[in-house]
C-alpha cells in the first residue's frame, strides 16, 4: 500500500514536470513562428514595388520569395532564396549562399503580356540583386534575435529533462519492487475471451501455454532472469470415465529472462487474465 501511495506521488510530480516541459516547448515554437513570419514580412517588403494586377511577388516560407501570376499562386516565373545550414558554421552564420531561380515561361501567342511579364520579372531579379547584402544582414538580425530567446530557454528544458528522466526511472524501480514483491507470492491466471491462458518463452526456442499461475522462486543479482514455478492446466485421458479430465502440472524452469516475464504480464493484464 505504501509503495503504491509513492508511485502515485512520482507519477504527480512526473505530471507536473511533464507539463512544465510542454510549456517551454510552447514558448519556444511561438518563438520560432514569430521569426518565420518577420522573416517572411521583411522579404515581402523589398519586393513590394514588383506587385500589381498581373503579377505578385510573395514569400513563400522565412528564406525563399517568388514571383508568380496574380491569378496562380502556384506558378513561379522567378525565385530569389537564402540556402541555409541546419546549424550554424564556425562564425555563427546560418545563411550558406542566395540564389536567383529563373527558369521561364512558355507563351503560345505574342502579345504585350510577354513584356509586362519580362518587366516584372526583371525588376525583380534586379531588387534581389541589389539588396543582396542588406536581405542577408536583415534576416539574419531577426535569425539572432529569435534564437537568442530560443535558446534561454535550453538549460531550464535540460534541467526538466533531467528531472523528468529521474522521475521516471525512480517510478519504474519502485514498480519493478512492487512487481517482483507480487510474484514471489505467485500469481493466478483466468483464461482470455477467446479461452486462452497465457504462454511464455523459458528458452529462445521453447514457448510453454496454458498458464495457470506463476511463482518466482529466485531472482539473479543482475535481474536479468529468473528461476520459477509454473503451473500448467492440461488434459489427460480417464479410462474410468471414458473421456479427458482436467489436470494440473507444477514445473520449474531456471533462469527465464526477466523481461520475457513482464511480457507475459503486460498482455495478462491487458485482457484481464490476472486474478
Amino acid at each position: 500500500m505504501i509503495n503504491s501511495k509513492r508511485v502515485e506521488i512520482l507519477n504527480i510530480r512526473l505530471e507536473q514536470l511533464t507539463n512544465q516541459r510542454n510549456q517551454l516547448d510552447t514558448r519556444q515554437h511561438r518563438l520560432r513562428l514569430r521569426k518565420s513570419n518577420e522573416q517572411k514580412l521583411m522579404l515581402n517588403s523589398f519586393f513590394k514595388s514588383v506587385n500589381n494586377d498581373l503579377f505578385v511577388a510573395q514569400a513563400n516560407s522565412d528564406d525563399r520569395i517568388s514571383l508568380k501570376l496574380a491569378s496562380d499562386s502556384w506558378g513561379e516565373i522567378v525565385s530569389y532564396t537564402l540556402d541555409t545550414r541546419w546549424d550554424r558554421d564556425d562564425d555563427g552564420e546560418r545563411i550558406k549562399e542566395t540564389n536567383l531561380y529563373h527558369n521561364g515561361s512558355r507563351f503560345k501567342d505574342f502579345s504585350d503580356y510577354i513584356l509586362k511579364e519580362a518587366k516584372a520579372r526583371m525588376l525583380f531579379m534586379e531588387i534581389a540583386i541589389a539588396n543582396d547584402e542588406e536581405i542577408i544582414s536583415k534576416w539574419t538580425e531577426i535569425e539572432n534575435k529569435y534564437d537568442k530567446l530560443i535558446m534561454s530557454f535550453y538549460p531550464k528544458m535540460r534541467e526538466l529533462n533531467d528531472a523528468i528522466s529521474s522521475q521516471s526511472k525512480d517510478i519504474s524501480e519502485l514498480e519493478e519492487e512492487m512487481l517482483f514483491s507480487k510474484l514471489t507470492k505467485g500469481i493466478e491466471f483466468s483464461k482470455s475471451e477467446r479461452g486462452r491462458l497465457p504462454e511464455l518463452e523459458v528458452r529462445y526456442d521453447w514457448n510453454i501455454s496454458r498458464i495457470k499461475s506463476l511463482k518466482v522462486l529466485n531472482r539473479t543479482t543482475s535481474g536479468k532472469s529468473a528461476d520459477l514455478q509454473i503451473t500448467q492446466k492440461s488434459q489427460r485421458w480417464d479410462d474410468k470415465t471414458d473421456s479427458y479430465i482436467d489436470t494440473e502440472e507444477n514445473t520449474t524452469f531456471e533462469k527465464v529472462r526477466w523481461n520475457k516475464v513482464k511480457d507475459l504480464l503486460r498482455n495478462a493484464q491487458y485482457n484481464n487474465q490476472i486474478v
